[in-house]
């Protein structure tokens, strides 16, 4: 019914991959469990949750009997993670019985029928671009962190993908700060096309593309899914349903005072406030002096914090309360030097980019200054 013979470090690699794709909540048994399948060009894995996720892996392997069959993917994962280093024989025969073989380890353990296993509809009429993945994986890095958790307004629980001739613009809010990132794509993309796609795919997406790597990852949006392929690896995922919301009335026209910071000693100096700011819903106040930003933070219960450090600052000086682990978010995923932050007064949002760059942009939404 299914025999085949593969490296062991592949089948693990392979199987920890999709595992994630199981919901573990399934009240079909078999959707917890991983499909395995026999091909010519090799072994495929396959898992998904059939609402928000499917995760496809094909990996070299010698195929002995072509076939197919599903085994527990917390089975599967820990006899693959414990085999020794060699190669796997994966055998399986017509009542399901799953065999497992490397070196002198041997398991016999208990599969289910590959025909009661079901996976997402394939695409139909997608718009296919691809981006090399160092791009995609900043983009996400940018973004997806930005994304709600707020289960009851399931449209911010995902990114909004514009797609543009020419151009591929991301963009995610929570309602409290909003990430916005624009990309260039080849010529040959001349379509426009939306989608809201959901955080946990995109996530899963970053687990999988090379941050270091020029080499390209293919994206195909249709009406109500999208499919992300790259290397052995395809990652599909239902579109998340609804409007999105107007963002672009929240972003600031312009600003009349500009702080330039170096990320280091912000980051440096919010990490050392968080430890008092974390009391008090991590507020932290920034007060500009001339070029000295001074940051500040108190908490009832721990007591205040008070440092400050050097900036460029254009315009008359400010004074503001942000999240700073919303501001932390932000700074953890530039790659600049330096950060451009834009104010116009304490109730205004602030507008914050990587110095030098007209492609992201990060708005935060202020807080009440206690």
């Amino acid at each position: 019914m299914l025999k085949v013979t593969c490296p062991q470090a592949a089948l693990y690699e392979a199987v920890q991959t999709v595992a994630r794709g199981v919901s573990g909540r399934s009240t079909q048994p078999v959707q917890n469990n991983i499909y395995l399948e026999a091909k010519p060009e090799g072994l495929q894995l396959v898992a998904t949750d059939l609402e928000v996720i499917s995760i496809e892996s094909l990996i070299e392997a010698s195929v002995l009997e072509a076939g197919a069959v599903t085994v527990s993917a917390r089975v599967l994962s820990e006899v693959a993670g414990n085999l020794p280093a060699g190669d796997v024989i994966l055998e399986a025969d017509e009542r399901n019985a799953v065999s497992i073989a490397c070196a002198k380890s041997h398991y016999s353990i208990h599969g289910m029928s590959a025909r009661d296993f079901e996976t997402l509809p394939s695409l139909a009429s997608p718009t296919e671009f691809s981006i090399p993945q160092n791009e995609f994986h900043s983009i996400l890095n940018q973004t997806a962190f930005a994304t709600s958790r707020d289960e009851t307004r399931p449209m911010l629980t995902g990114a909004l993908f514009n797609l543009t001739p020419g151009q591929l613009q991301v963009v995610a809010t929570d309602t409290y700060r909003l990430a916005l990132r624009k990309a260039a794509l080849s010529d040959a993309v001349a379509a426009t096309r939306s989608a809201i796609i959901s955080a946990k795919a995109l996530n899963e997406v970053l687990r999988v593309i090379d941050a270091g790597s020029a080499e390209p990852i293919t994206v195909r949006l249709a009406d109500n899914q999208v499919e992300f392929a790259v290397q052995n690896v395809k990652i599909g995922s239902r579109l998340i349903e609804g409007q999105f919301p107007n963002y672009e009335k929240v972003i600031p026209s312009s600003s009349d005072k500009r702080v330039l910071a170096a990320v280091s000693d912000l980051t440096a100096a919010l990490k050392r406030a968080l430890i008092v700011a974390r009391d008090d819903a991590n507020r932290v106040v920034f007060r500009t002096s001339g070029n000295l930003l001074r940051i500040t933070a108190e908490a009832q219960q721990v007591g205040n914090v008070d440092e400050e450090i050097e900036v460029a600052v254009e315009g008359e000086d400010a004074e503001i309360a942000f999240n700073a682990r919303y501001m932390m978010d932000l700074l953890d995923s530039v790659k600049t030097d330096r950060v451009s932050i834009e104010l116009t007064g304490p109730l205004n949002p602030g507008m914050m980019r990587p110095d030098g760059s007209d492609d992201y942009l990060y708005v935060l939404m202020p807080m009440q200054i206690m």
